[in-house]
């Protein structure tokens, strides 16, 4: 007989592999076609597994209802992979169907495992980049570049450098390149006349911190001032604020959703636990009930026993004195 394989079945076949069960029942399956007259391009092993998993009457056809499922997964956790022993008790399933069909579970539990880690990663900071770089092009043209120019005694005059780029004007968190730091404010004394010695009362009016703004003239009020003027460019401005705390804000809630969706997922879980479980208990009920069934069933056959044997010999014992 040739061998027809990964071909699927018509209909011809099954009618005549349900004739050739009827007739001869579920065996020698490499004589289907010698016995039946009728060429069938099918090995034994095809034809045995077809009988048994697709035509054997009982089977089920169709999605696994839900308390099957629920059935299957409590006596996989019970025997493991061991399908034939499963299917034997759940009536109407085969093992390859039950098989089949606990891998897509599988696949759909891993499929929910890695959205919920997909979800519950840190939120990706690309997503700011162009709100950022708004934000940065905004402060830029809106903020202008400090100049200082204050007229001094003895014909000095102090002159800042050029204005400080754009990336020096930014907070440290809009900034793009970390390489460029923001100058800081740098100032130019330069004489009418020829160079001129150094002047004590400057070097002793600057103070001590060096990394300070200038400090010019007689007068601590007017330098008081002027260090009140110069901004604190490391201060965060309101924007730099808004954008951190909606940063947080998105994280939040990124992390509230990901803890409904596994909350919703643990509680599915323990909801299909508890059917499995009552499903179970009610299968144990049956079970005892018909146990009892079956031993009051005994029960009345020995009870309806002795009650012929004593109308037997009743009978025999009139007999025997109507003869007398």
């Amino acid at each position: 007989m040739e061998m027809k394989e990964r071909q699927p079945w018509r209909a011809e076949e099954d009618a005549l592999l349900r004739s050739y069960v009827k007739q001869y029942g579920p065996r020698e399956w490499n004589l289907v076609s010698q016995r039946m007259k009728t060429p069938l391009n099918r090995d034994a092993k095809s034809c045995l597994e077809r009988w048994k998993n697709y035509l054997k009457p009982g089977i089920k056809k169709g999605s696994l209802t839900e308390e099957e499922q629920r059935l299957v997964i409590r006596l996989q956790a019970k025997y493991g992979n061991k399908w034939k022993k499963i299917a034997a008790e759940v009536p109407g399933r085969t093992a390859k169907r039950l098989g089949k069909w606990w891998e897509v579970f599988k696949e759909k539990q891993q499929r929910e495992k890695k959205e919920i880690s997909r979800i519950s990663d840190p939120v990706n900071s690309s997503k700011y980049e162009n709100i950022l770089e708004s934000f940065a092009e905004k402060l830029v043209k809106e903020r202008p570049s400090p100049s200082f120019v204050m007229a001094a005694s003895d014909d000095l005059f102090l002159q800042t450098d050029a204005p400080a780029p754009a990336s020096a004007l930014l907070p440290c968190w809009l900034s793009s390149s970390t390489a460029v730091s923001p100058s800081s404010l740098s100032v130019t004394l330069s004489l009418f006349s020829s160079p001129a010695p150094s002047y004590s009362w400057l070097q002793s009016e600057r103070g001590p911190d060096n990394a300070a703004p200038f400090v010019m003239g007689n007068n601590a009020a007017e330098a008081a001032a002027l260090h009140r003027t110069i901004p604190a460019l490391s201060d965060k401005s309101p924007v730099s604020q808004m954008v951190e705390h909606c940063k947080e804000m998105e994280e939040a809630h990124c992390a509230l959703a990901m803890h409904k969706k596994e909350a919703a997922w643990r509680l599915s879980r323990v909801e299909l636990q508890l059917e499995s479980e009552k499903a179970s208990q009610r299968q144990n009920k049956i079970e005892e009930f018909e146990a009892k069934i079956k031993v009051l069933q005994e029960e009345e056959k020995a009870v309806l026993g002795r009650i012929e044997a004593e109308y037997r010999i009743q009978r025999t014992v009139r007999c025997i004195e109507e003869r007398c």
